[in-house]
């Protein structure tokens, strides 16, 4: 085999792994089988009541049904959440864009999925004794270092250090406000591709989760925590730039040196962000104490 032939072909390949990455999740075959509703009464064809929302399959209680519904607690009960975990590792650019045009029923929810992913994250890392670099508690110690002229400031400073500490102790609150940045540089770098600030919101949320379920192979391969980053992911700073181009690549429909240049633009833009919050931080504090004295 010749390689202009080898290269075809394996051009090809790539165009038919491709073209199915693009395929949005199968959706069940319409049914028309007739129902009355358990709950309302109201006769119907098809899945569910139109009227209060009862699913048809709303049979007696078993052991599986008692199983599922303590599954559903975590989000590991229906068939929504395995989907969602397949699709982020095998297209995860274009799931997040399946979600955002409206494909909300074939994927779990992305907050829930986050807060879930978080929790086994937290979970793990106690079971096993992973620690927590706790930065944010690191920050707090050196901003208490600084010299304060005046007890506002030292009070300002003392409270942002609280702050700091408790976010470290509350994971999930802490990704949501990092993301917050995130979705900012996002929405500025992609803001041409048609995405609102809200819909760049869903999409980092979905980003979180698939950079969670990466963390958590992560830690049972080394046995240890991540190294977190100025980006709101529990893996590597390395590792977390190619899993984005990766996944703004698919997500934005970039050629893979757009999104290597798009993704390097986002992670500058994001440590400027957080470098322009700490310079009005110390502008506060030099304003705080100028106040006093004067």
């Amino acid at each position: 085999m010749s390689i202009k032939t080898t290269y075809q072909t394996v051009k090809d390949w790539n165009h038919r792994i491709e073209k199915r990455m693009k395929q949005p999740a199968a959706i069940k075959d319409v049914v028309h089988d007739h129902h009355v509703c358990t709950h309302c009464g109201y006769g119907y064809n098809g899945r569910y009541c139109p009227q209060c929302g009862m699913s048809s399959q709303n049979t007696r209680f078993t052991f599986r049904r008692l199983t599922n519904n303590f599954l559903d607690i975590w989000g590991f009960g229906n068939r929504p959440m395995f989907r969602s975990i397949r699709d982020l590792f095998w297209r995860p650019g274009y799931m997040i864009r399946d979600y955002l045009e409206g494909h909300h029923l074939s994927y779990f929810p992305p907050f829930k999925m986050l807060a879930v992913f978080t929790i086994v994250i937290v979970f793990v890392s106690w079971v096993f004794g992973f620690e927590d670099p706790l930065v944010g508690k690191q920050i707090a110690d050196a901003l208490s270092e600084i010299p304060h002229k005046s007890k506002v400031s030292s009070f300002a400073f003392d409270y942002i250090g609280r702050i700091l500490v408790y976010l470290d102790k509350n994971d999930l609150y802490r990704i949501l406000i990092q993301n917050v940045f995130v979705v900012l540089a996002a929405w500025i770098v992609f803001r041409k591709k048609g995405y609102n600030l809200v819909e760049t919101f869903f999409s980092q949320i979905y980003i979180n989760c698939q950079l969670h379920l990466v963390a958590l192979i992560w830690m049972f391969i080394t046995w240890d925590l991540p190294p977190t980053v100025f980006l709101p992911y529990y893996v590597p700073a390395s590792l977390a730039f190619i899993i984005l181009v990766f996944d703004y690549k698919q997500l934005y429909g970039l050629t893979f040196k757009q999104s290597i240049w798009k993704t390097f633009l986002f992670a500058l833009l994001v440590f400027a962000i957080y470098s322009v919050i700490f310079v009005l931080l110390l502008f506060t504090l030099g304003a705080l104490d100028i106040m006093s004295d004067a």
